[in-house]
């Protein structure tokens, strides 16, 4: 008698174990896959704290980015350490007033018609004069005319073009060539001669060659190597480029004349930059007896929209540090204040808050001091707000001591030092700095300072602040005369806002090892160290689906060889009646 049944085997599916064949009456593939996913739940709870590392890393990457935006808005303000610190100091920044003086019994121009200035930061403040004799000029030649522009020259040679003193090119004419193409060929060298080249129509039947040098007071060269057939013809020369028939603009350079200086100043070119420096000089129109005059002063309009700049940048990190802490009136914690109760930006409020809320020390008795004592002042919230009326008049009556006031300041009694690199950790005040003497390539052979001993290492022309030392951050560079005698020298050093809340901002933010950026970091890794551990999981419930489904294989083959007896036994006994 036949078996009714098969017995439950054990099969893979696209690599997941199958079970097939029940005599059990049990779902066994749902209790299987209710036994595993019992398992997945450490995978649910470490994707949520995946998920929530992703948005608080991005609540930091915000942060950083505010304070970043704080720490440029400081850097100008803070008079920037290093050889071209005074580049970037807006307090060094220099704007130019132009006007103009007629000579007797005529008008003069505006002075912006006949030239420009721009200022560096290293100019000298102070006033200058200028008269404009001559504005340089470009080499300038016509040829003769031409019937057309499309009918060959008739002429094979080869011409040889450049600037007087430049590279030439020498370019290969055929007879065929018309004038296009001519002007073409020699266009086409143009970087390298600084010469271009126009087709001009006069009127029907009058056709020239014009010919420009790309730089001012050069002169064009220029020769046939058969002769004086081909230049003869576009009637540029008779003479094979000796002299020029048709010279409309000779070359010639600027001249100028500076602080009444009898002896004019000559250049090649109309901008001129080594004349004062720090000054660029663009000269438009020469206007013989018109005196330009320019005033060089402070940008004060620079230095109000830096600082306005950095009230701004203070003020979008602080509504930011606001919205992280914001709670319900039932007590409950905002669902965007992603880093409530977070202690780097509790700490960085707190640094921030001590900044700005001190005073400059180590300035002049009864000089600004504060920030209220220009206009700038917390209101409840601890934004900044600025009275304008009591800022700008700070600004245009007192800009040295609004100078003072935010930036790190540095004053010796001798030329011979300069701090040239500094940390938030330096805050000195006054002190002597004792040069023991020179070696004969002028390196100090010994340097101390008074009350504090030997806190600097002398690296060649360097004097750095050692470790553990009230000088730590601080570097100086010590320019001696060679083989040079001892030397005593006053330094007076103060700590400014903006040096305050640069420190501050550098320390937070500053992309590489910045405390934001460590916090980042650390999500990083310890989201990697999430990922990894479901990754084990995963491989863990994979190993016990298999588990599972093996034993379930043998209960239902073990419940079949059961049902199989039973069965057996059932027939044996009906044919025994």
């Amino acid at each position: 008698m036949a078996l009714a049944g098969t017995q439950g085997s054990l099969s893979l599916s696209n690599g997941r174990p199958v079970l097939s064949g029940s005599f059990s009456g049990l779902d066994t593939a749902a209790v299987v896959d209710a036994l595993v996913q019992a398992k997945s739940f450490p995978i649910v709870r470490l994707n949520q704290r995946i998920e929530e590392s992703d948005i608080k890393s991005a609540a930091y990457s915000n942060l950083q980015a505010l304070v970043e935006n704080l720490r440029v808005a400081a850097d100008g303000l803070r008079n920037p350490p290093g050889l071209n610190g005074a580049l970037a100091n807006v307090f060094e920044q220099k704007s130019a007033f132009l006007t103009t003086t007629a000579a007797p019994g005529s008008t003069a121009s505006a002075a912006t018609d006949l030239m420009g200035v721009t200022a560096a930061n290293t100019a000298v403040a102070g006033i200058y004069e200028f008269e404009i004799i001559n504005i340089a000029a470009a080499h300038k030649i016509t040829g003769g005319t031409l019937a057309d522009n499309t009918t060959g020259i008739g002429v094979a040679d080869t011409l040889t073009i450049g600037l007087d003193g430049g590279d030439t090119v020498d370019i290969n004419v055929t007879a065929d060539m018309n004038l296009d193409s001519l002007v073409a060929a020699i266009n086409s060298q143009s970087d390298t001669t600084g010469i271009r080249a126009s087709a001009l129509k006069i009127a029907d039947g009058d056709f020239r060659i014009v010919m420009t040098a790309e730089e001012t007071n050069k002169t064009i060269t220029m020769s046939a190597a058969g002769g004086n057939a081909l230049l003869n013809t576009l009637g540029i020369s008779a003479d094979n480029g000796a002299t020029f028939d048709n010279v409309i603009e000779e070359p010639r350079p600027s001249e100028i004349k500076i602080d009444g200086i009898a002896d004019p100043i000559t250049r090649d070119t109309n901008e001129i930059s080594d004349a004062i420096t720090g000054l660029t000089i663009d000269v438009y129109k020469a206007e013989p007896g018109t005196i330009i005059q320019v005033e060089i002063d402070q940008d004060l309009t620079a230095v109000s929209q830096r600082i306005t700049d950095f009230v701004t940048a203070y003020n979008e990190l602080r509504a930011f540090s606001l919205s992280q802490q914001q709670v319900s009136t039932d007590g409950e914690v905002s669902a965007d204040s992603i880093l409530f109760g977070d202690n780097t930006l509790r700490s960085l409020d707190g640094a921030l808050g001590n900044n700005i809320s001190g005073f400059t020390d180590n300035l002049p008795a009864g000089a600004l001091s504060t920030l209220r004592d220009i206009g700038i002042e917390l209101d409840s919230n601890n934004y900044l707000t600025v009275d304008s009326a009591v800022f700008d008049s700070a600004l245009v009556s007192n800009l040295s001591e609004v100078r003072d006031l935010f930036e790190f300041g540095f004053t010796a009694d001798s030329p011979n030092v300069a701090v040239i690199a500094r940390s938030s950790a330096i805050s000195v005040g006054d002190f002597e700095l004792n040069i023991d003497g020179t070696d004969a390539s002028g390196i100090p052979t010994g340097v101390s300072v008074t009350g504090f001993g030997d806190v600097f290492d002398i690296d060649g022309a360097r004097l750095i602040g050692k470790e553990g030392t009230a000088f730590e951050g601080m570097t100086l560079a010590y320019s001696g005369a060679a083989s040079a005698g001892a030397e005593s020298i006053q330094i007076s050093t103060s700590l400014g806002f903006a040096e305050k809340i640069y420190q501050t901002a550098d320390a937070y933010g500053k992309p590489n090892g910045g405390i934001i950026a460590e916090d980042i970091s650390n999500l990083g890794a310890q989201k990697e160290d999430y990922t990894a551990e479901i990754a084990k999981i995963e491989t863990r419930m994979v190993t016990y689906r298999a588990f599972l489904m093996d034993k379930f294989s043998k209960m239902e083959q073990a419940v079949a060889f059961a049902e199989n007896q039973t069965n057996q036994l059932k027939a044996f006994i009906q044919q025994d009646r």
